[in-house]
């Protein structure tokens, strides 16, 4: 079995429509999401309004493991956790 965790231009490529845009990802560092920082896809505030508490990127992860989440997928990269909001192509690269 092979534990090697891809990239994010790996997981895009594998992912995203071949006529999606494959546009600059933004990056956000976990900790300043939670102190209210920068968080482009609002993640950590959509989790605490499911009452899902995020500590760390595992936490992000979560989120895959809820049947009736259809909109937001998340992903861990070589980088951090990728997510994703289905609906609208965008996506945003969570880090340490």
């Amino acid at each position: 079995m092979n534990d090697a965790v891809e990239p994010l231009a790996a997981l895009l490529r594998r992912l995203q429509a071949p006529d999606e845009p494959a546009g600059d990802v933004p990056r956000a560092s976990l900790a300043e999401a939670l102190r209210g920082g920068n968080d482009p896809l609002q993640v950590v505030d959509y989790f605490r309004s499911l009452g899902l508490p995020v500590q760390d990127l595992d936490d992000l992860l979560r989120i895959n493991a809820d049947p009736d989440e259809e909109e937001l997928h998340a992903f861990r990269v070589a980088e951090g956790v990728a997510v994703t909001v289905a609906s609208q192509g965008e996506w945003a690269l969570y880090t340490e």
